[in-house]
Protein backbone atom coordinates (compact mmCIF):
# COMPACT_ATOMS: atom_id res chain seq x y z
CA UNK A 1 0.00 0.00 0.00
CA UNK A 2 1.35 3.47 -1.08
CA UNK A 3 1.01 5.86 1.66
CA UNK A 4 0.95 10.19 0.76
CA UNK A 5 4.15 10.35 1.38
CA UNK A 6 5.38 8.04 -1.66
CA UNK A 7 2.40 9.48 -3.58
CA UNK A 8 4.01 12.90 -3.41
CA UNK A 9 7.31 11.05 -4.63
CA UNK A 10 5.80 9.66 -7.40
CA UNK A 11 3.86 12.14 -8.59
CA UNK A 12 6.34 14.38 -8.71
CA UNK A 13 8.66 12.06 -10.16
CA UNK A 14 6.11 11.68 -13.23
CA UNK A 15 5.26 15.24 -13.23
CA UNK A 16 9.04 15.78 -14.18
CA UNK A 17 9.43 13.29 -16.38
CA UNK A 18 5.99 14.63 -18.14
CA UNK A 19 7.30 17.67 -18.56
CA UNK A 20 11.08 17.09 -19.98
CA UNK A 21 8.68 15.04 -22.70
CA UNK A 22 6.90 18.19 -23.30
CA UNK A 23 9.97 19.73 -23.50
CA UNK A 24 10.58 17.79 -26.37
CA UNK A 25 7.32 17.69 -27.72
CA UNK A 26 6.18 21.60 -28.13
CA UNK A 27 9.75 23.03 -29.15
CA UNK A 28 10.03 23.75 -32.51
CA UNK A 29 12.01 21.24 -34.84
CA UNK A 30 14.66 21.08 -36.95
CA UNK A 31 14.91 18.03 -39.72
CA UNK A 32 18.39 16.45 -39.32
CA UNK A 33 19.76 13.90 -41.92
CA UNK A 34 21.45 10.62 -40.01
CA UNK A 35 23.33 8.54 -42.71
CA UNK A 36 24.11 5.16 -41.64
CA UNK A 37 25.95 2.72 -44.12
CA UNK A 38 25.15 5.01 -47.20
CA UNK A 39 21.53 5.12 -46.15
CA UNK A 40 20.12 8.68 -45.39
CA UNK A 41 17.39 8.99 -42.89
CA UNK A 42 15.71 12.21 -41.60
CA UNK A 43 14.56 13.05 -38.18
CA UNK A 44 13.72 15.86 -36.38
CA UNK A 45 15.07 17.62 -33.10
CA UNK A 46 14.34 20.36 -30.79
CA UNK A 47 16.14 23.46 -32.13
CA UNK A 48 15.27 26.09 -29.77
CA UNK A 49 17.53 26.18 -26.63
CA UNK A 50 15.46 28.94 -24.78
CA UNK A 51 12.19 27.20 -24.99
CA UNK A 52 13.97 23.86 -23.74
CA UNK A 53 15.62 25.59 -21.29
CA UNK A 54 12.55 26.80 -19.82
CA UNK A 55 10.81 23.51 -19.46
CA UNK A 56 13.67 21.66 -18.01
CA UNK A 57 14.38 24.67 -15.58
CA UNK A 58 10.69 24.91 -14.53
CA UNK A 59 10.27 21.09 -14.08
CA UNK A 60 13.39 21.05 -12.36
CA UNK A 61 11.64 24.27 -9.87
CA UNK A 62 8.54 21.78 -9.38
CA UNK A 63 10.60 18.73 -8.35
CA UNK A 64 12.42 20.66 -6.18
CA UNK A 65 9.89 22.41 -3.94
CA UNK A 66 7.77 19.12 -3.79
CA UNK A 67 10.57 17.53 -2.15
CA UNK A 68 11.04 20.06 0.40
CA UNK A 69 9.36 18.29 2.86
CA UNK A 70 11.39 15.27 2.32
CA UNK A 71 14.43 17.47 2.82
CA UNK A 72 12.68 18.50 6.13
CA UNK A 73 12.44 14.71 7.15
CA UNK A 74 15.79 14.05 6.61
CA UNK A 75 17.02 16.68 8.87
CA UNK A 76 14.79 16.14 11.37
CA UNK A 77 16.13 12.09 11.25
CA UNK A 78 19.44 13.57 11.34
CA UNK A 79 18.56 15.61 14.50
CA UNK A 80 16.95 12.78 16.11
CA UNK A 81 19.85 10.26 15.44
CA UNK A 82 22.16 12.67 16.90
CA UNK A 83 20.14 12.66 19.95
CA UNK A 84 19.38 9.05 20.28
CA UNK A 85 22.27 8.04 22.34
CA UNK A 86 21.84 10.66 24.94
CA UNK A 87 18.13 10.12 25.03
CA UNK A 88 19.23 6.26 26.23
CA UNK A 89 21.71 7.35 28.31
CA UNK A 90 19.38 10.40 30.12
CA UNK A 91 17.01 7.48 31.17
CA UNK A 92 19.44 5.20 32.28
CA UNK A 93 21.36 7.54 34.28
CA UNK A 94 17.16 8.82 35.57
CA UNK A 95 16.21 5.47 36.36
CA UNK A 96 19.74 4.40 38.10
CA UNK A 97 18.63 7.63 40.70
CA UNK A 98 15.65 5.95 41.26
CA UNK A 99 13.38 7.91 38.72
CA UNK A 100 10.05 6.34 36.95
CA UNK A 101 9.97 6.33 33.26
CA UNK A 102 7.69 8.93 33.36
CA UNK A 103 9.87 11.87 35.41
CA UNK A 104 12.83 10.57 33.01
CA UNK A 105 11.37 11.92 29.64
CA UNK A 106 9.60 14.91 32.07
CA UNK A 107 13.33 16.02 32.82
CA UNK A 108 14.44 16.00 29.63
CA UNK A 109 11.56 18.24 27.70
CA UNK A 110 11.26 20.34 30.51
CA UNK A 111 15.11 21.20 30.63
CA UNK A 112 16.41 20.31 26.97
CA UNK A 113 15.87 21.48 23.75
CA UNK A 114 15.98 17.86 22.22
CA UNK A 115 13.89 17.51 19.65
CA UNK A 116 13.01 13.16 20.40
CA UNK A 117 11.93 13.99 24.01
CA UNK A 118 9.32 16.79 22.79
CA UNK A 119 8.09 14.61 20.41
CA UNK A 120 7.72 11.84 23.03
CA UNK A 121 6.29 14.20 25.42
CA UNK A 122 3.37 15.87 23.28
CA UNK A 123 2.47 12.45 22.46
CA UNK A 124 1.91 11.22 25.73
CA UNK A 125 0.79 14.66 26.98
CA UNK A 126 -0.01 14.52 31.17
CA UNK A 127 -0.16 10.78 31.27
CA UNK A 128 2.18 8.02 32.73
CA UNK A 129 4.75 6.57 30.17
CA UNK A 130 5.54 2.84 30.71
CA UNK A 131 7.85 0.71 28.84
CA UNK A 132 4.99 0.10 26.17
CA UNK A 133 3.80 2.78 25.85
CA UNK A 134 7.74 4.57 25.49
CA UNK A 135 7.92 1.03 22.85
CA UNK A 136 4.45 2.20 20.76
CA UNK A 137 5.87 5.98 20.69
CA UNK A 138 9.52 5.55 19.29
CA UNK A 139 7.66 2.86 16.70
CA UNK A 140 5.37 5.42 15.61
CA UNK A 141 8.09 7.93 15.14
CA UNK A 142 9.74 5.66 13.21
CA UNK A 143 7.19 4.89 10.81
CA UNK A 144 6.36 8.63 10.45
CA UNK A 145 9.98 9.32 9.46
CA UNK A 146 11.03 6.21 8.30
CA UNK A 147 13.60 5.90 11.06
CA UNK A 148 15.62 2.37 11.14
CA UNK A 149 17.25 3.40 14.13
CA UNK A 150 13.95 4.34 16.35
CA UNK A 151 12.66 1.21 15.19
CA UNK A 152 15.32 -1.06 16.92
CA UNK A 153 15.75 1.38 19.68
CA UNK A 154 11.82 1.10 20.49
CA UNK A 155 12.61 -3.02 20.77
CA UNK A 156 15.69 -2.46 23.18
CA UNK A 157 14.47 -0.38 25.29
CA UNK A 158 11.18 -2.46 25.87
CA UNK A 159 13.32 -5.30 26.54
CA UNK A 160 15.89 -3.53 28.56
CA UNK A 161 13.31 -1.78 30.39
CA UNK A 162 11.17 -5.10 31.42
CA UNK A 163 14.00 -6.67 32.77
CA UNK A 164 14.10 -5.05 35.98
CA UNK A 165 17.10 -5.18 38.23
CA UNK A 166 19.32 -4.94 34.89
CA UNK A 167 17.73 -2.58 32.96
CA UNK A 168 20.39 0.16 33.94
CA UNK A 169 23.39 -2.28 32.76
CA UNK A 170 21.31 -2.94 29.32
CA UNK A 171 20.48 0.40 29.18
CA UNK A 172 24.29 1.40 29.37
CA UNK A 173 25.58 -0.84 27.02
CA UNK A 174 23.11 0.11 24.71
CA UNK A 175 23.83 3.73 24.89
CA UNK A 176 27.48 3.13 24.42
CA UNK A 177 26.87 1.05 21.49
CA UNK A 178 24.33 3.52 19.79
CA UNK A 179 26.99 6.13 20.69
CA UNK A 180 29.30 4.70 18.82
CA UNK A 181 27.57 3.24 15.39
CA UNK A 182 26.14 7.18 15.17
CA UNK A 183 29.48 8.70 15.75
CA UNK A 184 30.69 7.10 12.69
CA UNK A 185 27.55 7.78 10.48
CA UNK A 186 28.03 11.09 10.96
CA UNK A 187 31.79 10.94 10.91
CA UNK A 188 31.00 9.37 7.35
CA UNK A 189 28.41 11.62 6.42
CA UNK A 190 30.90 14.51 7.43
CA UNK A 191 33.69 13.32 5.81
CA UNK A 192 31.60 12.78 2.44
CA UNK A 193 30.22 16.27 2.38
CA UNK A 194 33.27 18.27 -0.07
CA UNK A 195 32.09 15.79 -2.96
CA UNK A 196 28.83 17.52 -2.74
CA UNK A 197 30.43 20.71 -3.72
CA UNK A 198 32.68 18.85 -6.37
CA UNK A 199 29.88 18.22 -7.76
CA UNK A 200 28.44 21.76 -8.79
CA UNK A 201 31.67 22.52 -9.47
CA UNK A 202 32.10 19.71 -11.89
CA UNK A 203 28.77 20.85 -13.59
CA UNK A 204 29.52 24.22 -14.21
CA UNK A 205 32.86 23.36 -15.47
CA UNK A 206 31.02 20.98 -17.92
CA UNK A 207 28.28 23.50 -18.81
CA UNK A 208 31.40 26.08 -19.01
CA UNK A 209 33.34 24.11 -21.64
CA UNK A 210 30.19 22.71 -23.46
CA UNK A 211 28.69 26.61 -24.15
CA UNK A 212 31.88 27.95 -24.89
CA UNK A 213 32.24 25.28 -27.83
CA UNK A 214 29.17 24.97 -28.84
CA UNK A 215 28.44 28.69 -29.66
CA UNK A 216 31.75 30.48 -30.04
CA UNK A 217 34.06 27.85 -31.51
CA UNK A 218 31.49 25.64 -33.31
CA UNK A 219 30.43 28.17 -35.85
CA UNK A 220 33.96 28.89 -37.00
CA UNK A 221 34.77 25.21 -37.46
CA UNK A 222 31.41 24.26 -39.59
CA UNK A 223 32.87 24.70 -42.72
CA UNK A 224 35.97 22.65 -41.99
CA UNK A 225 33.72 19.67 -40.36
CA UNK A 226 31.46 19.75 -43.49
CA UNK A 227 34.71 18.97 -45.69
CA UNK A 228 36.26 16.45 -43.33
CA UNK A 229 32.54 14.95 -43.07
CA UNK A 230 32.46 15.08 -47.32
CA UNK A 231 35.83 12.91 -47.21
CA UNK A 232 34.89 10.05 -44.54
CA UNK A 233 34.24 6.54 -45.97
CA UNK A 234 30.58 5.83 -46.87
CA UNK A 235 30.30 3.25 -44.15
CA UNK A 236 30.51 5.47 -41.54
CA UNK A 237 27.37 7.31 -39.90
CA UNK A 238 27.35 10.88 -40.43
CA UNK A 239 24.67 13.74 -39.77
CA UNK A 240 24.09 16.17 -42.61
CA UNK A 241 22.37 19.41 -41.91
CA UNK A 242 22.66 19.83 -38.03
CA UNK A 243 22.06 23.64 -37.36
CA UNK A 244 24.17 24.92 -33.65
CA UNK A 245 20.84 25.97 -32.09
CA UNK A 246 19.87 21.91 -32.43
CA UNK A 247 23.16 20.79 -30.61
CA UNK A 248 22.37 24.11 -27.96
CA UNK A 249 19.20 22.11 -27.22
CA UNK A 250 20.42 19.10 -26.83
CA UNK A 251 23.45 19.97 -24.42
CA UNK A 252 20.79 21.51 -22.24
CA UNK A 253 18.73 17.76 -22.17
CA UNK A 254 22.45 16.69 -21.33
CA UNK A 255 22.89 18.80 -18.41
CA UNK A 256 19.78 18.11 -16.78
CA UNK A 257 20.53 13.96 -17.35
CA UNK A 258 24.21 14.59 -15.87
CA UNK A 259 22.67 16.62 -12.85
CA UNK A 260 20.06 13.96 -11.98
CA UNK A 261 22.24 11.12 -12.27
CA UNK A 262 25.16 13.26 -10.03
CA UNK A 263 21.72 13.93 -7.46
CA UNK A 264 21.35 10.20 -7.02
CA UNK A 265 24.56 9.79 -6.69
CA UNK A 266 24.92 12.39 -4.00
CA UNK A 267 21.77 11.18 -2.16
CA UNK A 268 22.66 7.56 -2.25
CA UNK A 269 26.22 7.87 -1.03
CA UNK A 270 26.51 11.34 0.94
CA UNK A 271 22.64 11.67 2.60
CA UNK A 272 21.78 7.60 2.64
CA UNK A 273 18.06 9.37 1.34
CA UNK A 274 17.52 9.37 -2.63
CA UNK A 275 15.22 12.03 -2.50
CA UNK A 276 17.60 14.58 -0.90
CA UNK A 277 19.90 13.56 -3.76
CA UNK A 278 17.18 14.86 -6.18
CA UNK A 279 16.91 17.84 -4.60
CA UNK A 280 20.36 18.38 -5.25
CA UNK A 281 19.69 17.46 -8.58
CA UNK A 282 16.94 20.06 -8.91
CA UNK A 283 19.43 22.96 -7.73
CA UNK A 284 22.40 21.51 -10.00
CA UNK A 285 19.78 21.98 -13.18
CA UNK A 286 18.67 25.24 -12.14
CA UNK A 287 21.70 26.91 -12.15
CA UNK A 288 24.10 24.47 -14.93
CA UNK A 289 20.76 25.97 -17.09
CA UNK A 290 21.04 29.27 -15.95
CA UNK A 291 24.72 29.31 -15.97
CA UNK A 292 24.50 27.81 -19.76
CA UNK A 293 21.71 30.53 -20.96
CA UNK A 294 23.81 33.72 -19.42
CA UNK A 295 27.42 31.98 -21.46
CA UNK A 296 25.53 31.52 -24.86
CA UNK A 297 23.94 35.11 -24.27
CA UNK A 298 27.14 37.20 -23.44
CA UNK A 299 30.07 34.97 -24.52
CA UNK A 300 30.31 35.93 -28.34
CA UNK A 301 30.01 39.41 -27.46
CA UNK A 302 32.20 39.50 -24.71
CA UNK A 303 34.84 37.99 -27.64
CA UNK A 304 33.59 39.89 -30.37
CA UNK A 305 32.40 37.03 -32.40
Amino acid sequence: MVNTTDAIRYGALTIFIVIIILSYLLAPKATVGLIIMSRLFYIKLPSNYINVSFYVSSAALMLLITLIPEYRRWRINNIINGELPAFVRVIRDGIGAGLTLTESVAVMSKYSTRTLAKMISSRVGQGIIGPGELSNILMELSREFNNNNLALLSIVLNSALRSGVRATEVLDLTYRELDNVITNELDKVNSLRPYVALAYTITIVYVFLGSVILSVLLPKLTLTAESITGTLPTGVAQLSGVDTSVLLTLFVYSIAVQAFLIGMLIGRIVYRNIYVGLMHSSAMTIIAVATNYLLNLYTPHLLHI
